[in-house]
């Protein structure tokens, strides 16, 4: 039969509660009692019973996470296998946050404060969106992925997106192309505004001035890469190669050069961004700069234990590298691009 706190207060000749600060490491508990009781629960194998104990501790060691791009993201699939490392290593939950935006009533961070979780780890919010800068306001711990917002008790963690492009605008211009066109994210994003930004800088530090309509404002998604390559491709004077804000749109746009019978790569290159698992199976295969996934999911959890367990910390700002694949669907510039 598996003992009980009563139990081991029994063994011990000491209340409940005296166990139960023991278990919780008060100090307020003599070294005498203290390895009496730890004596003891080991002895007779004792198992505190964790819902107890964090609510004796006042922690109820979960974090919310809100999606607001829901779980299907492919994003955040691969995200999940680093999260899920961390909260295992630190002794977290984890729950799904409903954004129930829709409702007149409804307000956010409230909702969090319902849920009595700890910490909010948050992926899909907007520049300049409402609920994000009042969950920063609340105080309630808060980490963002791919938003730069900062507060007392809130920081970001994203990947160096704007190098990222900057780094495959350079790769294809020693490849040799000149018309290099970028089919862009999705306007007003945190990613989508500084892979822009890059595609910008390093077209400028290369030496070259973009035609305007070699600029294609998408939303990251696979039918934006499809059409706005369908439009690139309408052109009189086509791109040599087109750097997409996505590996989804990216597999829109090869779909869209094939149909138009446009040779991939030798006719035209692709460059996608994220390496979802897609990527590697397209024909060719995908050529995109690769994101550190399960790197990123981790570190924002232990950035986000930071942020509970030491109150007046500083806000973390951390960009993680990232890593240009080439593959299959890149290669020289067609004579004359």
């Amino acid at each position: 039969m598996t003992a009980t706190i009563r139990d081991i207060a029994k063994a011990a000749g000491v209340s409940v509660a005296t166990v139960s600060k023991v278990l919780n490491d008060y100090s307020t508990v003599s070294r005498a009692t203290r390895e009496k009781v730890l004596a003891l629960v080991a002895q007779m194998q004792f198992r505190p019973n964790e819902a107890a104990r964090s609510l004796v501790g006042r922690r109820s060691m979960t974090i919310g996470i809100l999606l607001t791009s829901g779980l299907s993201n492919p994003f955040f699939v691969h995200l999940l296998g680093g999260i899920d490392e961390a909260l295992k290593e630190r002794g977290y939950d984890l729950i799904y946050l409903a954004q129930l935006s829709a409702h007149p009533e409804y307000n956010f961070v409230q909702h969090c404060r319902s849920r009595n979780v700890e910490g909010v780890l948050a992926f899909g919010f907007q520049l300049g969106e409402l609920d994000a800068d009042k969950l920063v306001a609340s105080g309630i711990p808060s980490l963002f992925i791919d938003l730069n917002l900062t507060g007392k008790r809130a920081g970001y963690i994203s990947s160096d997106n704007k190098e990222a492009v900057q780094g495959t605008v350079r790769y294809l211009h020693e490849l040799g192309h000149r018309r290099i066109a970028y089919i862009a994210g999705l306007p007003g994003s945190y990613v989508g505004e500084r892979r822009l930004a890059g595609y910008h800088e390093a077209m400028a530090d290369v030496g070259l001035s973009p035609d305007p309509d070699y600029l294609v404002i998408g939303d990251f998604t696979q039918e934006t890469g499809y059409r706005g390559m369908q439009q690139l491709l309408a052109l009189s004077k086509r791109p040599t190669a087109v750097v997409c804000g996505s590996d989804k749109a990216a597999i829109g746009a090869l779909q869209a050069s094939r149909e138009a019978g446009v040779a991939v790569p030798d006719e035209l290159s692709i460059v996608g961004f994220d390496d979802i698992d897609e990527a590697r199976v397209v024909h060719p295969p995908l050529t995109t700069v690769r994101q550190d996934m399960p790197t990123l999911g981790r570190l924002a959890i232990e950035l986000l234990d930071r942020l509970i367990v030491e109150p007046d910390g500083p806000a973390p700002a951390v960009i993680v590298p990232t890593a240009l694949i080439a593959r299959g669907t890149t290669g020289p510039a067609p004579s004359g691009g």
